[in-house]
């Protein structure tokens, strides 16, 4: 290969890695870090945009939203210890499987408990409903349902 024939070569080479680079430089600075800003619409909004709650009935709601997440945070924290505790039994070969079923049993309680405290949060949302308001509410309630039940990963 002769001088000429090398320096092209080299400078084409040169090209491509200086397009890559400035493609790969306008990804970067263009992509977005840290959490993913929401598609859909929280649900305050919704209940304001779809259900037509008023200022007042969102100015209810909202402490009630916040006092309703600080306990389910607390819980659903307990309940990821419960069941990391649970899954850590496999290590010890000498637990008696009446002990893994009594601790089964307290996640079931708990989950139960979780359950129990969203209905009653959702039926008391509800109450902040007008008549005419209630269908509206009724009809997000599928959606939400969904999302609390949906297998890990399938959202």
């Amino acid at each position: 290969m002769n001088n000429i024939s090398r320096n092209r070569m080299l400078l084409l080479i040169i090209a491509i890695l200086l397009v890559t680079n400035v493609a790969m430089g306008l990804f970067f600075f263009n992509h977005h870090c840290g959490p993913e800003e929401r598609k859909t619409p929280g649900f305050s909004e919704r209940l304001r945009k779809e259900v037509g709650f008023t200022p007042a009935q969102l100015k209810i709601f909202e402490p009630k939203k916040k006092a309703f997440w600080d306990a389910m945070h607390r819980r659903l924290e307990q309940l990821k210890k419960t069941k990391e505790s649970f899954y850590y039994q496999m290590y010890d070969s000498t637990i008696a499987d009446s002990v893994i079923d009594a601790k089964a049993e307290v996640i079931g309680q708990e989950q139960k408990e979780i359950d129990v405290q969203v209905l009653h949060h959702f039926k008391d949302l509800r109450k902040l409903c007008t008549p005419e308001q209630l269908p509206k509410f009724d009809s997000l309630l599928p959606m939400i349902i969904q999302r609390m039940t949906v297998a890990p990963g399938k959202k």
